[in-house]
Order: structure tokens, then sequence, then C-alpha cells
């Protein structure tokens, strides 16, 4: 049978989600947890490529096993070998093939700011003392929630042959000290948030101009433009959804 783990971590420790050579990453932590409750080798495949330092609030990632098993039992047994920093929160049996990455309807992220510095957010949120105003970030915001090409919002890599998102939600809204960025659509690329979140704020703070962005977002310009990639560790990836008709009922397994 395939289930859908969802699982939650603190990224800090970690060179994000995807397993890489010389390096921890999450995906690798679950799996050899998981392989050592099963007592036989199990490999997950990840919703989102999170990058290093970046956290996820719900990761979803999916896995064969020969016979069913009791959720419950697994969770609490894979949660006790798992470190601290990462948690299963869920896990639900699927359709066969269901895919994890490609049958998600979309995903949501939040990026973190701080207005005065909190030890408790230090590795979960950037600092800054001063914030343009909420209703400028929301004004460049909505220029986002397009379906466009965002090659230029994105880390350059040779795997990407696709860069037309359909951004369905991008506001800010301020949580106390906290300003949060959050922003939904049905995919991502590499360092897309972090990119938009320093693009906007670099607008809104007067060093690029509102028409130039626009025409950025409408009209790929021949030459790539110098854009702001603000740090990880004030990035979270929420949600990530999928249809209902992927998933089998109790009755139903």
């Amino acid at each position: 049978m395939r289930y859908f783990i969802y699982i939650s971590y603190f990224g800090t420790a970690y060179s994000g989600w995807q397993i890489q050579k010389n390096a921890i990453t999450v995906q690798q932590v679950v799996e050899a947890a998981l392989s050592k409750l099963l007592s036989t080798p199990v490999s997950v495949s990840g919703s989102s490529r999170t990058d290093k330092e970046v956290h996820a609030a719900q990761q979803v990632a999916h896995f064969n096993l020969i016979a069913p098993i009791d959720p419950a039992y697994l969770i609490y047994k894979v949660n006790r070998i798992l470190p601290s920093d990462i948690s299963i929160t869920a896990m639900r049996p699927v359709v066969d093939g269901a895919h994890a990455r490609f049958d998600a309807c979309y995903r949501r992220y939040a990026y973190t700011i701080v207005t005065q510095k909190d030890p408790f957010y230090r590795d979960r949120a950037i600092w800054l003392r001063r914030i343009p105003p909420l209703a400028l970030l929301n004004q460049i915001a909505d220029l986002f929630a397009v379906q466009a090409d965002f090659e230029f919002f994105s880390k350059i890599t040779d795997s990407t042959k696709r860069f037309i998102c359909n951004i369905e939600e991008a506001f800010w809204m301020q949580i106390d000290q906290k300003i949060v960025f959050q922003i939904k659509a049905d995919r991502f690329l590499r360092g897309m948030v972090r990119t938009i979140v320093g693009t906007i704020l670099k607008t809104a703070t007067g060093k690029m101009d509102v028409t130039a962005l626009e025409q950025l977002i409408k009209h790929k310009p021949a030459v790539r433009p110098m854009l702001t990639l603000v740090p990880p560790h004030g990035l979270t990836l929420v949600e990530v959804g999928y249809p209902e008709t992927l998933f089998i009922k109790e009755n139903e397994s």
C-alpha cells in the first residue's frame, strides 16, 4: 500500500529536505527512522524540496509498504526514533500511484519578519528594525498574484525547464510584533519565495520602481536583473493540498 505521511521539522540543523552527498537532510533522517522501525529499506518522496535552514509545518511525502499498518502505531513508534526537531504528524493511505509532489494542488509558504529583537525567533524569522507600511507591502504583493514566468525570481539550475507558476494568493499580515508574508501557488521554483520577499521589500523601500517590477513580472526582459534573496531561516512550508479523491477511507482500506 502507498501512504502519505505529514512531516513537521525545524530546518536549522539540516541541509534542506532532499538527500545530498556529505550532508544531513530531513529526507535522509526520516528514511533511516522508517527503515529501522520496519526492518526493511524505506524510500520516501517529498512534495517540496525545501532549502537549507528552511522549516516545514507540513511537508508531505509518500512511501510504499507491502502490508497495511496501523497509522497511529507507526506515528508513535517512528516519533520515538526521530530527533526532537522532526515529527510525523499524520499518515493516510492513498490510491496506487498517488504522488506527493506531482499530485499536489497547491503549496503555501510563510516568511516571518520580527520588528524587535526576539531570541525565541532567532532561527525562525529575520529581524528588521524598520519595515514599510503594511498597505504598501500588500499593494506590491498584489502584483505577484498572477500566472506568469518566474524564472528571474528563482535560482539558476540546469534541472528546471518550466518556469510558469500560478500564484493564487500573496499577502502580508501583522501578528503582534511579527510581519508575515503568505503565498500560495500550484508550484514554486528554487529560491522563489525568498526572492519575491526580497523584491517586495526592495520596492517598498524605494530601491526598485513599482512600474519596473510590474514589467518584470509581465514581460521577461532580455537581461536577468539583480534581485535580493532574503535569508532562508525566515521561511516555512506551511501547507500542501491534495484532491480528496487520492485518499482511501478507513472502510475502503
